[in-house]
């Protein structure tokens, strides 16, 4: 039904409000099948194979494919509609496979609530998957146009109708895009659609990224929202997704995600068990001693940022360990708080330890050029938890031994250059499957590894995967690491275990960078900023 009048106009207002209780009455009717995400206890995220496997589980268990399709449609169009003014005039573009059919869907649904709706296939009727015929059909019984971009005479239609369009939706090609070469024509829709200045909305992952590892294929569509269907895909969290799949919102259709193995999460506070309220009576030895060991000339703030990390992110006590020659700069900056001592490279376990010590925390600024395996060695041999962070970590690949004999609950902070200094894989090699080599080097090691990024993922040594729900692009900034590997260790001192006290510092470091942007913007954040906000993020 194409609007063209005050009257076309009125009628289709008055359709959008009816069919929007229609979609009220259908989620209404249908809650045993639609439970709603936000009732799940935890977020599992999942490769495309893995939801390939689910949707058959589904099938099996007696839901048809095209069912399914209907819902995701369904579900979809909840979302659309919250952004569609009665004039609001979509493009769909919709791929042969099932990604396509649920565009198609989606295009059925919006025409017959009263919107403009241009749906464009991309491949001959010929090539649609059985579901999509079904659902193309079923757009062909109401009369509703279908057009084409396969012939260089097809693009013309379409330049025209972009001009007037208010919202592109992206059905093309969905998840499970591997790395090959496609038909030009798809890089020139893609180049077409991210010209587009109004919004742009992928269904399920935006075409042209790789569903699983997030790197596209030399091209693809920079969408400002994607619509998920049932649960989060690796390739819009890993290297370039978060870019391309712009604000994520997630929509459950009711298949069962705990029908395959799967222990891979998307982080929530409810996950945590961080912070707890604490007892009346006591004291601060309750809440952790934590010894730092930091700070080289010229890096003397690494081991302040540390210390503020771990002092308001709660721990009862900090001692931090400095080189001689930075001891007074250190001291003239430090938290009143703080206890600031000296040692030396041949500093050990023994001469750190107490009775009352919870945690080391060794690594931030810490520098290369003094020898500290000697220092790592002692620590790996002793019964304290170790955070290693920064510099550590490349003094760590030295006594790497010791590291796979300790017994010792260790984790380690790198970034994805660090890591690959410290398990000698090129950068690149890594980038194509981080969750295979930090999950084989936490289960190999026994050690808990934060492979830091703009979804930081928290490997445990059972092979669970926590991938990090918070944080921003402006915590990008010198010390941000330092703050964070002083919070792991001041939660980890208040007898919280450590892969849990990394979980915690991951999310709330995040949560307060995002405080700070949220108030000021990402460009002026800084470390302190993220220490200054914490007490806004942990309450």
């Amino acid at each position: 039904m194409i609007l063209n009048n005050k009257a076309a106009t009125y009628g289709g207002f008055i359709a959008l409000k009816v069919y929007k209780k229609y979609l009220f009455d259908i989620m209404t009717k249908e809650e045993s099948l639609f439970s709603p995400w936000e009732k799940r206890k935890e977020m599992k995220v999942v490769t495309p194979k893995e939801m390939a496997i689910m949707d058959r589980h589904a099938i099996a268990n007696g839901t048809p494919a095209i069912e399914l399709m209907e819902r995701a449609g369904i579900a979809c169009v909840k979302i659309i509609m919250k952004d569609l003014n009665e004039d609001a005039q979509i493009v769909i573009l919709c791929g042969a496979g099932n990604n396509g059919g649920d565009g198609l869907v989606i295009g059925r649904l919006l025409n017959e609530a009263g919107f403009i709706v241009h749906l464009f296939l991309t491949e001959p009727e010929t090539k649609l998957s059985e579901d999509s015929h079904v659902n193309l059909n079923r757009l062909k019984e109401k009369a509703i146009p279908i057009r084409y971009l396969i012939e260089e005479s097809d693009f013309e239609d379409f330049f025209i109708i972009l001009k007037r369009a208010t919202h592109i939706i992206d059905a093309i090609f969905g998840t499970g895009l591997v790395d090959k070469d496609i038909p030009e024509k798809y890089h020139r829709i893609f180049d077409c659609v991210n010209a587009f200045e109004k919004e742009k909305i992928a269904i399920d992952i935006p075409s042209g990224l790789r569903g699983d590892i997030g790197l596209n294929i030399g091209n693809a569509i920079f969408a400002d929202k994607t619509i998920m269907i049932q649960n989060y895909k690796t390739g819009c969290l890993l290297n370039d997704g978060p870019d391309y799949a712009g604000n994520i919102v997630v929509v459950d259709i009711g298949i069962d995600e705990n029908s395959i193995p799967n222990e891979k999460y998307y982080t929530q506070e409810s996950d945590l068990k961080f912070p707890e309220k604490r007892k009346k009576n006591t004291h601060k030895y309750d809440y952790g001693s934590v010894v730092i060991i930091a700070g080289s000339k010229g890096m003397s703030g690494a081991g302040i940022l540390a210390i503020e990390g771990a002092l308001k992110s709660g721990g009862g006590l900090v001692t931090c360990y400095v080189p001689q020659d930075i001891y007074m700069p250190v001291v003239a900056r430090a938290p009143a708080e703080a206890l600031i001592k000296t040692y030396d490279c041949n500093i050990t376990f023994d001469d750190i330890k107490n009775d009352r010590k919870k945690v080391i925390l060794v690594g931030p600024g810490i520098g290369r050029a003094k020898n500290y395996s000697f220092i790592l060695e002692h620590l790996l041999e002793g019964s304290l938890p170790v955070v290693i962070d920064a510099d550590g970590i490349h003094h760590l690949a030295v006594v790497g031994d010791a590291l796979k004999e300790s017994k010792t609950p260790v984790v380690i902070t790198p970034h994805f250059a660090e890591f690959s200094k410290l398990i000698d894989v090129p950068r690149e090699d890594i980038l194509k499957d981080p969750i295979g080599y930090g999950q084989k080097f936490a289960m190999e090691y026994q050690v808990v590894v934060v492979l830091k990024g703009y979804r930081t993922m928290v490997f445990g040594t059972n092979g669970e995967i926590w991938f990090n729900s918070t944080g921003n692009p402006g915590m990008a900034t010198g010390g941000s690491g330092d703050v964070l590997a002083g919070m792991i260790a001041g939660i980890a001192g208040q007898n919280v275990d450590l892969f849990e006290a990394a979980r915690a510092g991951v999310y709330f470091h995040g949560k307060a960078g995002d405080y700070y942007a949220d108030q000021f913007g990402e460009s002026t954040l800084t470390a302190h900023s993220i220490i200054t906000s914490l007490k806004h993020v942990l309450k």
